[in-house]
């Protein structure tokens, strides 16, 4: 979603047992899906594992994959915290009083950027990623893994809720050796308006 400036940062949350839980899975399980790579250039030196993502970038009921059940314990409070988060907002608010329904996640992926790894220069262009608030949650990370969008480039600190213009364009560099894993969600207030970066309004 485009928005003016580049980053907004929405608080910290606890990620600590996920990541326990994250590292100690086997390569298998983040060799086991290589769409994003395939489908994708910029992604690949990336490992992904679907939550809650279909693969045709749809925009309504979205699917549950089955290693979303394997971490709903250590998902649901984190969902809970982003979930108020947005649902709490004045545009939420005034959102549901219009008889829009309420906010909903469309997609979750955890997302392993390699060590010495990098994911190209480029701004996410599907019609369901222009409507949707793209959150990135740090889950195991480094100092030296450097995110940049638009003109601004910083590292997000281990559990830090972050959203990102996904409209501008942004690129990602890990410079350690040590892999980075971050949690990225796309959430969606039905009927919200945005101003898309060609000057298009957009309804979600």
């Amino acid at each position: 979603m485009n928005f003016q400036g580049e980053f907004i940062k929405h608080g910290h949350c606890d990620v600590s047992q996920l990541a326990e839980r994250l590292s100690n899975l086997p390569a298998t399980v983040w060799e086991a899906d290589a769409f994003r790579q395939r489908k994708f250039e910029v992604h690949q030196d990336t490992q992904t594992i679907k939550l809650l993502m279909d693969e045709d970038f749809r925009h309504t009921h979205p699917s549950v994959q089955p290693k979303f059940h394997q971490f709903l314990d250590l998902l649901e409070p984190i969902l809970v915290q982003l979930r108020n988060l947005f649902d709490s907002s004045e545009t939420a608010k005034e959102l549901v009083a219009n008889n829009y329904r309420p906010g909903y996640f469309i997609r979750i992926i955890l997302v392993n950027l390699k060590s010495k790894g990098s994911i190209a220069r480029h701004f996410d262009d599907y019609e369901s990623l222009k409507r949707s608030h793209r959150i990135h949650l740090p889950i195991i990370t480094n100092p030296k893994v450097l995110i940049t969008v638009g003109d601004t480039t910083k590292h997000i600190k281990l559990g830090e809720i972050w959203e990102i213009n996904n409209r501008e364009h942004h690129w990602v560099n890990n410079e350690s050796n040590q892999d980075r894993v971050h949690m990225i969600l796309d959430y969606v207030l039905p009927g919200e308006t945005v101003i898309d970066r060609d000057g298009a309004t957009l309804t979600c």
